[in-house]
């Protein structure tokens, strides 16, 4: 008896009940999270008043998701139905066929609704890919032009931004319904034998050939459209020779022919096939020669020949070549980061200037800015923290108010300023109870300021929001930014949801501050607060959240946020209302899409409200003939990733600082103030959301305006590119000669680009002092020396202005170069051996250079820390003050002394710091060290002249290598090897004491 294949057992009746029940409830739950995340997120956006943002998005997603699931499904239904409709009546009796019957019997008896099923499942798939370029289509639908013509195709910048990257998308989706038909054509036709690849006769009827070649033929036609939009891509894309973005000689000669030759190849070959298709030639050769054309035209035009051309005519003679190209890209990159009004101007640097009249200067010295924002946190977290669960950001920010002084005179001077906010990772185990956490402690509470320019022993002297009974010995008063609302519900630290709101008359339930502190700022009288005990509680009066007090809306946020006390909370009552989104950055960029937000947003105080102001950026990928950079690379620095946001890893050509957002610390209203009136893309956006997004900016209060400031992202960005294309001329720029660098922080011990500082102060040229953001530059090849001095800020109307200062002449070092001086000082030397022995840590803070008079003023700020287990300062404190002016280094507990001491070197004509200590360049050499002490840092200003006896040089010798190994373990030791190299430079310097008193020096 033959063997038989046993029958699988079919599922029983019940199976497949529960089975269509499980698939259908899963099913139905992701549908039903769907749409109510959709209606959570609109009522979100409800809550701000940006709901056309919202609606927007979601009609024109779910309108293309239908345009194009609808094309596909109809072209692949199509052509299913044609391979279907002209299926040859009998099929040979080949095996080949005989394995295909089965498939047949299934299909057959209900082809539509096979045909139908496969065609909707792959529309879905194109909609799906289709809605998410909703942004594409609505800028090519709304895009204008931009006034600048690309120089070699003549198109406006535009047409790349705005119009080609959605051509480039419908040709995609052209060449993927193109594969979608010739595969489903190919099935269908294989299936019913119209197309075999066994047995004797034809392989192909009639039919079949004919639709399979227009297909092809459709294919080849759309490829000649894409490679005459290929062509367009040169101005975007890398040049390999220069390493910037835009075609060069290679691409603008050798593939711009390619790309013409082969679009004519291209419509020759579809033609061939055509013409094939209607059966003159029954052979595959013809239609086989035509698509090879295509390809080894492609080859040889689209890859041996511009090889060709760029080995052997463009290498070896580049500046030539390229120079017309790369002064394209630096015309297209300048205007694109918005350099094109660039200023340069030559700053003179006087060989020995002077610091007489740098002491006497009244328009920047004294503005000088002596705290640190980034250092300082921690003490104003201590100082100004009353219960544990209030913080501060990691980095605080600067800013500049005006007030009146004692003598009743108006005064402008810039502070350090930052939010004590609430910190739920501070919440201790009780607090964190769910009830606790998100019904009482629900907001922070003070907007607190310091100077910038006096401390208090060391410590912040506090001008506003102070929670202390202590007023200190501060000069300037502690109530000079007066502040109406101080509760903080919107932030940087806090972005847990909250539930606030209490019935009329009920008792307040949040958390507001202790009362047993004094306070400089007056609460609102009419917010309801009532006195509990030693603590003060509040009920949130703003209408920034969404309403909870419906069953309907609290199912809703249980099921969103997957928290049943929604429903059963008895926290919750008709009043509630559930703030959430409520870091500022997140909330900017749910509410405008379309921008790029700032990293480091900053707090203000406008007509008694307190408000972040954050920068948003319009940018794209998109413009010709523009160097392209990486935002997280461009944007990085000491601060990212501690107390500022990391930018995304994204490739960007083109930016505009084109909105200044607003967001309400109190309330959480988001407001988008237009900055830049000339921004198409600002402009396209606009008017993609109705016209009325964006606030025009002559309605910006002028209060608010007073505290706009120059982007630092936008900064830190134009400093990145300024470092090649500060150079105006092609060849110049090509050959690299003059390309600057910038400088790494020499406060780190680790390689990271120094930060920009913002400084209230007058630079050359300026008849009045603005608040700018300044940077520094040093040569490429040079990082001791200073190259230039870069500065960006708004002007008397409002203006952004954008200057680089060229240092010429005198000897200027790097921000780097200072430092390693300053701690070569016998003063700083003995400083460091102090702290070390009190177990306190040295930290250095930002390191300041500044144009004043005929030279540049260095300042760093030196904070002492207690180390972990050791005694001292628990606190950031500011000892002790560093200058350097022409060479001439002051180190004193104040600026005053400092500056003192360095007009007492001056007036003395005593050598200079920087003249005993000679820079790693090996240019400048010390004036009294023997000639052949080694190329390092002379480590006092104490060098013997030569004529010392052997003992005190050889002691001479031992300081240097102590100093040298001292420096290489703060550029890149660790702490532990730090200390030990300082041990053996203290060591070193008191043997060289010794011999110096043994020679009756």
């Amino acid at each position: 008896m033959a063997n038989r294949t046993p029958t699988p057992p079919r599922m029983s009746r019940r199976g497949r009940y529960v089975l269509v029940m499980l698939v259908g409830a899963i099913v139905l739950l992701s549908v039903l999270g769907w749409l109510v995340s959709l209606r959570t997120d609109y009522l979100w956006y409800d809550s701000v008043g940006y709901t056309e943002v919202f609606s927007t998005m979601m009609w024109t997603r779910l309108g293309l998701f239908g345009a194009f699931t609808l094309a596909m499904a109809a072209w692949c239904g199509l052509n299913l139905y044609l391979a279907y409709r002209f299926r040859p009546d009998t099929w040979p009796a080949t095996s080949e066929q005989e394995g295909l019957e089965r498939y047949r019997e299934l299909i057959s008896p209900r082809a539509g609704w096979w045909i139908g099923g496969v065609s909707v499942v792959v529309g879905i798939f194109a909609g799906m890919s289709a809605q998410s370029r909703w942004e594409t289509w609505l800028l090519f639908r709304e895009g204008g032009d931009f006034g600048w013509t690309d120089p070699v195709l003549k198109m406006d910048a535009g047409f790349y931004v705005f119009e080609l990257p959605f051509w480039q998308f419908l040709i995609g989706f052209g060449f993927a319904a193109v594969v979608v038909g010739i595969l489903a054509s190919l099935s269908a036709y294989y299936l019913y034998g119209a197309l075999r690849f066994s047995g004797t006769g034809d392989r192909m009827t009639n039919v079949a050939r004919i639709h399979l070649s227009v297909l092809v033929a459709l294919f080849l036609g759309l490829k000649a459209v894409a490679y005459y939009f290929d062509r367009f891509d040169f101005t975007t894309q890398d040049n390999p020779v220069t390493d910037i973005v835009g075609g060069g000689y290679t691409e603008m000669t050798a593939l711009m022919n390619a790309k013409n030759a082969l679009i004519w190849v291209s419509v020759i070959a579809a033609v061939v096939i055509l013409i094939f298709s209607w059966g003159f030639t029954r052979s595959l050769a013809l239609p086989a020669a035509a698509l090879g054309l295509v390809v080894v035209t492609a080859i040889a035009a689209g890859g041996i020949y511009p090889a060709v051309v760029r080995n052997f005519q463009v290498e070896p003679n580049r500046p030539q070549r390229e120079g017309p190209y790369a002064q394209h890209t630096i015309d297209g990159t300048r205007y694109a980061y918005g350099m094109e009004d660039l200023e340069t101007t030559t700053y003179p640097v006087a060989s020995q200037p002077d610091a007489e009249a740098m002491a006497a200067d009244q328009s920047t010295v004294p503005f000088v800015r002596l705290i640190d924002p980034f250092v300082v946190s921690d003490a104003f977290t201590q100082a100004q923290q009353p219960r544990s669960f209030y913080d501060f950001n990691e980095k605080l920010d600067i800013d500049r108010y005006t007030y009146t002084d004692e003598n009743g005179q108006e005064v402008t001077q810039d502070f350090v300023v930052g939010l004590r906010e609430l910190n739920p990772s501070q919440l201790t185990d009780e607090q964190q109870d769910w009830t606790v956490a998100h019904t009482v402690y629900t907001h922070g509470w003070g907007f607190v300021s310091a100077s910038t320019t006096e401390s208090d022993s060391g410590a912040p002297c506090f001008t506003s929001g102070v929670l202390s009974d202590d007023a200190g010995n501060c000069q300037i008063g502690n109530d000079i930014i007066d502040v109406e609302k101080p509760q903080i519900y919107y932030g940087l630290l806090n972005d847990e949801y909250a539930i606030v709101g209490v019935p009329d008359g009920d008792t307040p339930r949040e958390y507001d501050r202790p009362i047993d502190v004094a306070v400089s700022d007056q609460d609102d009288a009419e917010v309801p607060a009532e006195e509990i005990g030693d603590d003060r509680y509040t009920t949130y009066e703003g209408d920034g959240g969404v309403d909870i007090g419906s069953i309907g809306q609290r199912l809703l946020y249980a099921w969103e946020f997957q928290e049943p006390r929604f429903l059963l909370s008895d926290q919750i009552n008709d009043e509630s209302q559930l703030l959430y989104n409520r870091n500022i950055r997140d909330r900017v960029q749910e509410v405008a899409p379309f921008l790029t937000v700032e990293a480091d947003p900053y707090p203000a105080v406008v007509d008694g409200e307190i408000v972040w102001i954050v920068d948003g950026y319009t940018t794209t990928n998109d413009f010709p003939y523009s160097d392209r950079v990486n935002l997280a690379e461009a944007t990085n620095d000491t601060y990212s990733g501690q107390g500022v946001a990391n930018q995304s890893s994204e490739e960007i050509n083109y930016i505009r600082s084109s909105v200044k957002a607003v967001v309400n610390a109190y309330d959480g209203s988001v407001t988008l103030y237009e900055f830049d009136e000339e921004d198409p893309i600002l402009e396209a956006w606009n008017s993609i959301y109705g016209g009325d997004l964006i606030v025009p900016k002559d309605e910006t209060p002028e209060l608010l305006q007073d505290h706009f400031r120059y982007p630092q992202d936008l900064f830190k960005i134009q400093r990145s590119l300024l470092q090649r294309y500060h150079v105006d001329e092609s060849r110049t720029f090509i050959e690299g000669g003059e390309a600057w660098a910038t400088p790494s922080d020499p406060s780190q011990n680790s390689e990271v680009t120094q930060p920009a500082y913002y400084v209230y102060a007058t630079y050359p040229e300026q008849d009045q002092p603005y608040f700018q953001l300044t940077g520094s530059f040093t040569p490429r090849n040079r990082p001791n020396a200073m190259a230039s001095l870069m500065s960006g800020y708004y002007d008397e109307n409002g203006d952004p202005q954008l200057k680089v200062y060229d240092v010429v002449g005198g000897d200027d070092q790097s921000v780097r170069q200072i430092h390693q001086i300053i701690t070569s000082t016998s003063e700083v030397v003995t400083t460091l051996r102090d702290a070390q022995q009190a177990g306190t840590t040295v930290e250095w803070g930002n390191l300041l250079a500044l144009p004043v008079g005929d030279g540049i003023l260095y300042l760093e700020p030196m904070y002492l820390r207690r180390q972990a287990g050791g005694e001292g300062e628990d606190l950031p404190r500011l000892t002790n003050v560093a200058i350097s002016y022409g060479g001439y280094v002051g180190f004193a507990p104040s600026f005053e002394d400092a500056v003192a001491m360095v007009v007492e070197k001056y007036v003395s004509g005593a050598p200079s710091e920087a003249e005993q200590t000679e820079g790693e360049d090996g240019e400048e050499t010390p004036s009294e060290t023997p000639s052949e002490t080694p190329t390092t840092e002379a480590p006092t200003t104490e060098a013997p002249a030569p004529a010392d006896p052997p003992e005190v040089e050889a002691a001479i010798e031992n300081v240097l290598a102590a100093q040298t190994a001292y420096e290489e373990a703060q550029a890149s030791g660790t702490n532990e090897e730090e200390g030990r190299a300082l041990d053996d430079l203290l060591a070193a310097l008191d043997e060289l004491e010794a011999a110096r008193q043994a020679a009756g020096q």
